[in-house]
């Protein structure tokens, strides 16, 4: 799995920085200005104000920016690649997965409508960010509840039952704050798909042994595709790590 190590490896790194930007003494930039989807959050309060919202800065604009820019050319990788709070998803789902013999298998069309949750979450965090001028997300932010320690902002118990239930459902299903509730998530949904870095699957190689799939953290159908183009495709690589025949997955530059 020598992918695996090297994304773990720099998600490692990624994941210290942020920390030791949330724990250092006051000064200097805070760990939220680390955070690409609150450059998404400050687009209302710069055209109509002038100015950023709250805590933001120029430095989150221009990490939404750079993951867009990246999403164009390799999907989602900032997600498989970078993201502390998909890393630690990705943790948390391999715990999960030692605990349970048979782990439970959300059905296709259920995992469908509940991914539309996280356009949800998008319109109603964005709504009330743009009409309150606060980020009214942080009591409900794994990223801001986590590396904060439940700081200004976050609302007491419900905060601490938000994260609980995040957590507990990251134990069950593989990535489930990532599929279903993350905002990031589906800003990036519409570039996902034209990403040209994509998984492509050689049609004569493949035995349809089903391993990519079973390795896959979102439960992509990958031995179904010629061409990965599935928004929820990280390029993270693990299903051709996982896949037995030599040559049958490998990323490709294609339309």
């Amino acid at each position: 799995m020598k992918t695996r190590h090297l994304r773990y490896a720099l998600m490692t790194i990624i994941l210290g920085l942020v920390i030791y930007l949330a724990v250092r003494p006051a000064g200097g930039r805070s760990f939220e200005a680390f955070c690409p989807f609150g450059g998404v959050e400050s687009l209302w309060g710069l055209i109509h104000g002038g100015q950023f919202t709250c805590a933001l800065g120029p430095l989150n604009l221009s990490l939404l920016v750079g993951v867009l820019a990246l999403a164009l050319a390799a999907k989602k990788a900032f997600c498989g690649w970078a993201c502390p709070i998909g890393f630690l998803g990705e943790l948390a789902a391999r715990l999960g997965g030692k605990v349970w013999r048979r782990r439970p298998r959300v059905p296709d069309k259920t995992n469908a409508r509940l991914k539309l949750l996280r356009y949800v979450v998008l319109v109603v965090s964005l709504y009330f960010t743009y009409r309150l001028g606060e980020l009214v997300l942080r009591g409900f932010d794994p990223y801001y509840l986590i590396f904060s320690g439940f700081g200004h902002g976050s609302l007491g118990w419900i905060s601490v039952l938000t994260l609980a239930v995040i957590v507990g459902l990251g134990l069950i299903v593989p990535m489930a704050f990532c599929r279903w509730l993350c905002p990031l998530s589906a800003t990036f949904d519409p570039l996902a798909r034209l990403g040209l870095i994509k998984v492509a699957r050689d049609d004569h190689a493949c035995n349809q042994c089903g391993a990519c799939r079973r390795a896959c953290p979102h439960d992509l159908a990958v031995q179904n595709h010629t061409v990965v183009r599935h928004r929820d495709c990280t390029n993270c690589l693990e299903c051709v790590d996982a896949c037995p025949v030599e040559g049958a997955l490998s990323l490709k530059v294609t339309l």
